[in-house]
C-alpha cells in the first residue's frame, strides 16, 4: 500500500489533501482567502500532473535487469562534495570581501537594504566567483542524495564527505539569512527516504549511525529559524505581542482567530510562543492566499517566462541584457498587485511563468509525464541515476504548497546537477549480462509442469536455441513450485542479410 501511496499522481493527491487540512485547521484568518477560482485553478494544476503521471507511469512496468550504475559512486559523491563545499565557499568570499556590503550594521538590516535595492533597480556589485559558486554549490546536494541512496555502497570516506557536503547549503542559508536552502536539504533527505521505502529498503542507509546526526541536525535547525524570527522582529520594531499583531495585519494581512488571541492575552499561552506559532503557521499556509492575489490582479500581469521561478535569470539579465528590462517590469508588476515576496505554490508559480491557463496546464503535464518516467524508470531498473532524479520529482511534490520545482533557493540549478550526475551514471553504468545482450527471450510457464516438461524435451524451432531450461525455487514473482524459466537466444540466419 505505501509503494503504491509513492506513485508521482497518487502522492500529490495526498501532499495536498494533508495541506488542505492544515490550511482550513489553522486558527488565523486572512484577509485575501482564496476563493471559487483560485481553488479551481489549483485543482487544475494538481489534475493535469496528475495526468500527465498517469500516462507515463501506467500500465506497471515489467522488472528488467537491476542496473549496476554504483562503480564509480565513491568517486562521484567526494567529487560533487568538493564542488559544492568550494561553490560555498566562493559565495562566501564574493558576499564578504568583494561586494561591498556593509556588514556591520547586521545581517537581518542588510537583507532587508539589499532587497529594497533590488526593487528600486539599484545596481547590485557581483564578482565572477558568485556565479562559479551558484553552479557548484547544488552539487553538494547531489552528493548528499547519492549517500543516502546508496550509502551501503560507499567507502567510509566518501561517506563522510557525502555528509559534510550539507555544511556548503548551511553556509549559502547563513549567508542569506534564510532558512529556506536548509528546507530544502531536509525535504531532499526525506524524498531519499521514499524511493528507498519504494525499492523495499531500509529508510536510511545502514552502518552509518545517522539518527543522532538527525536530531543534531533537527535541534540546530529550530535554534537557527528561531534567531532569524527574532532577529526579523528586532529589526522590525517588534517588541510585544500587539506590535507583531499590528504588523501582520499591515503587511502579511492575517490576524490570528479569536480563541488563540483571546489565549495569548490571558496568559493562557505565552505571546512569545502565540507568536512563533503564528510566524509558522503563515509561512507553512499562505500560499492559496496568493493565488487570490494572482485572480485579483491578472490584467496587471504578463508572462515571465520563467524569470519567477529561476531566480538566477534575473541577475544574468541585469548583466547582459539590461535593455530589455525583463527583472524590473516583472519586479514592478508583481509589487504592484502585492505578490512580491509571498509563496505562491507551485500553480500560481507556472501561471506567473506561464502568463495563461493554457500555459499553466501543458507545462504541469509535462511535470508530471517527467515525474511518472522517473518513477517507472525506478521501479523497472533500480537503477541509481533514475533514483535520483525520482528523489528530486518527490522534493518538487512535496513543495508543491509552497512553490513551484525551480523556485526554491535556486532549485533548478540542482535539479540540473542532478540531471547531470544521473547522465554521468547513466553512461558509465555497467552492461547487463551477456545473455541480455544478445536479444534472449526470457519465459515463465507457471504450475504446468506436463507443458513445462514437453516445452524442455522438445527441439527448438528453426533459428532458436534453448540456452538453459530447469526449477527455480519459489519466489515473489514466481506462482508456485513449479516456475520453470526456459531462455531462448535468436540467431539471424545467413538469408536475413
Amino acid at each position: 500500500m505505501l509503494k503504491i501511496a509513492l506513485r508521482p499522481d497518487i502522492f500529490m493527491g495526498i501532499v495536498w489533501a494533508i495541506f488542505i487540512a492544515i490550511y482550513f485547521a489553522i486558527p488565523i484568518q486572512y484577509v485575501h482567502a482564496p476563493g471559487l477560482v483560485a481553488w479551481q485553478l489549483m485543482a487544475s494544476g494538481i489534475l493535469a500532473f496528475c495526468w500527465g503521471s498517469i500516462v507515463v507511469s501506467l500500465p506497471p512496468p515489467q522488472l528488467g535487469h537491476a542496473a549496476d550504475d554504483s562503480k564509480y559512486l565513491d568517486g562521484i559523491i567526494a567529487t560533487c562534495a568538493v564542488a559544492g563545499i568550494a561553490g560555498a565557499l566562493l559565495i562566501a568570499l564574493d558576499k564578504v570581501f568583494l561586494s561591498g556590503q556593509e556588514w556591520s550594521v547586521g545581517i537581518t538590516a542588510l537583507r532587508d537594504r539589499r532587497f529594497v535595492d533590488v526593487m528600486e533597480g539599484v545596481a547590485i556589485k557581483r564578482s565572477w566567483l558568485l556565479y562559479a559558486g551558484y553552479l557548484t554549490v547544488p552539487f553538494s546536494c547531489a552528493s548528499f542524495c547519492l549517500f543516502l541512496l546508496g550509502g551501503e555502497k560507499v567507502g567510509r570516506f566518501a561517506g563522510w564527505l557525502g555528509q559534510a557536503s550539507v555544511s556548503a547549503m548551511v553556509i549559502y542559508a547563513i549567508l542569506y539569512w534564510s532558512p529556506v536552502p536548509i528546507v530544502l536539504v531536509v525535504v531532499l533527505a526525506i524524498s531519499c527516504t521514499f524511493v528507498r521505502i519504494l525499492l523495499g529498503r531500509s529508510v536510511l542507509p545502514g552502518g552509518w549511525y545517522l539518527w543522532p546526526n538527525i536530531l543534531a541536525v533537527v535541534a540546530g535547525f529550530l535554534i537557527y529559524n528561531n534567531a532569524i524570527l527574532a532577529s526579523r522582529r528586532q529589526v522590525g520594531n517588534i517588541h510585544n505581542y500587539d506590535d507583531f499583531l499590528r504588523v501582520a495585519w499591515e503587511k502579511w494581512n492575517l490576524r490570528p482567530s479569536m480563541w488563540l488571541d483571546d489565549a495569548a492575552r490571558s496568559g493562557s499561552f505565552a505571546a512569545e510562543t502565540v507568536m512563533n506559532f503564528i510566524s509558522y503557521a503563515f509561512y507553512l499556509t499562505h500560499s492559496p492566499t496568493t493565488v487570490q492575489r494572482f485572480v485579483e490582479h491578472e490584467q496587471q500581469l504578463s508572462a515571465y517566462y520563467g524569470l519567477y521561478q529561476i531566480g538566477i535569470l534575473s541577475p544574468l539579465f541585469d548583466v547582459f541584457a539590461p535593455q530589455l528590462r525583463l527583472p524590473e517590469t516583472m519586479r514592478e508588476q508583481l509589487a504592484a498587485a502585492g505578490l512580491n515576496g509571498w509563496f505562491p505554490n507551485a500553480w500560481c508559480a507556472w501561471l506567473l511563468d506561464g502568463g495563461d491557463f493554457l500555459g499553466l496546464i501543458l507545462v504541469v503535464v509535462f511535470w508530471g509525464a517527467l515525474s511518472g518516467a522517473a518513477y517507472r524508470a525506478v521501479v523497472k531498473s533500480k537503477s541509481l541515476a533514475g533514483q535520483l532524479m525520482l528523489a528530486f520529482a518527490y522534493t518538487a511534490i512535496l513543495l508543491s504548497p509552497f512553490n513551484g520545482p525551480f523556485g526554491m533557493a535556486n532549485s533548478v540549478l540542482i535539479f540540473c546537477s542532478f540531471a547531470a550526475v544521473s547522465l554521468w551514471l547513466s553512461l558509465r553504468r555497467a552492461p547487463p549480462p551477456a545473455i541480455e545482450q544478445q536479444g534472449f527471450l526470457i519465459r515463465r510457464i507457471r504450475r504446468h509442469p506436463p507443458i513445462a516438461r514437453a516445452c524442455c524435451s522438445c527441439p527448438p524451432p528453426r533459428g532458436i536455441s534453448t540456452a538453459w531450461s530447469g526449477k527455480i525455487p519459489p519466489d515473489r514473482g514466481s506462482a508456485g513450485p513449479y516456475s520453470i524459466i526456459i531462455i531462448a537466444g535468436f540467431r539471424r540466419s545467413p538469408s536475413a542479410h
